[in-house]
């Protein structure tokens, strides 16, 4: 009996001979591999593939971030900086045209929105000066210079600017001689009028006499009028009091002038004055005024 023939093997049988062969060959190149890196076959099978990290935006956004805040800080520098500097130059122009010493303290206030936005426009919005302690003749007190649109030009004119005087109280005082013409004590401020009491005597009789002064601006000069005169417990007026005591009584029941331009620059005209809350406020305006200026550098005169 003959030895059977070996069918002939089918496609199929071969697809699956050639893919174990080429599985075997595969699996024989890890090994080789991993034997290279000193690395289990099993490890090198379970790497996954590497992935490209992407942060790329995340780095730009960063940059951007780092960009912007340094621009932020150096505009703030450069704000301060010109904010400085522009005090400074101020404070330097209202101590001259004030003729103060050189370490009098002045407080420059710029108000509005960034200094340097307002300076790409050409000048400031508005300027506050404080001048503590300024002496206006026999008066002391505490100046407020308000500007308006000021140019960066201090030669060039403001648009408005407006100061106001504050005397207090106990400065008030130093007038006292000045209203009464005599000695007087006891200077106050009450129901907008300055009250003081004054003595005289009379054929060696003495008697004390309470007068009370209204303040207003006559011909740009300060004038202080009689307004209530008290002698004893009785309220006189003017009349009553020359038909008591004749003209000795005159010193004291007329106007008196005080002229304050003298004192500080020609710009500034004296327009109004009132006894506020313990404070005698006297008002100046400017118009057209440069705080480097003539008006400004140039004290004013009494007529």
């Amino acid at each position: 009996m003959a030895d059977p023939t070996p069918a002939d093997p089918t496609p199929e049988a071969e697809t699956k001979a050639e893919t174990e062969t080429g599985a075997a060959d595969i699996d024989a190149a890890e090994v080789e591999a991993a034997e290279a890196v000193g690395a289990a076959p099993e490890e090198v099978a379970a790497a996954p593939a590497p992935v490209r990290p992407r942060r790329r935006g995340l780095i730009a956004v960063l940059v951007l971030v780092g960009i912007l805040v340094v621009l932020g800080v150096a505009a703030v520098i450069a704000e301060n900086v010109a904010r400085a500097q522009a005090q400074s130059l101020i404070a330097q122009e209202v101590r001259q045209a004030l003729r103060l010493e050189a370490d009098h303290p002045v407080d420059v206030a710029i108000e509005g929105g960034p200094m340097l936005l307002q300076a790409a426009g050409g000048g400031l919005e508005r300027v506050v000066i404080e001048v503590p302690e300024l002496a206006v003749g026999e008066l002391r007190g505490d100046l407020t210079l308000i500007v308006e649109g000021t140019p960066l030009d201090t030669t060039q004119p403001t648009e408005s600017l407006q100061a106001v005087f504050r005397v207090p109280e106990a400065d008030v005082a130093a007038l006292a001689g000045f209203f009464a013409g005599a000695v007087a004590s006891d200077v106050r401020l009450d129901d907008r009028e300055i009250r003081f009491e004054t003595g005289f005597d009379i054929f060696g009789v003495p008697f004390s006499l309470g007068v009370g002064l209204t303040p207003t601006v006559e011909e740009g000069q300060l004038a202080f009028t009689p307004s209530s005169i008290v002698l004893g417990d009785q309220r006189l007026d003017a009349a009553d009091l020359r038909a008591q005591f004749g003209g000795i009584v005159d010193p004291l029941l007329t106007s008196q002038r005080f002229c304050v331009a003298q004192y500080l620059p020609q710009a500034l005209e004296l327009t109004a004055v009132q006894v506020g809350d313990e404070q005698l406020v006297v008002v100046f305006h400017a118009a057209d005024s440069a705080l480097g200026g003539p008006e400004f550098s140039t004290l004013g005169t009494c007529s």
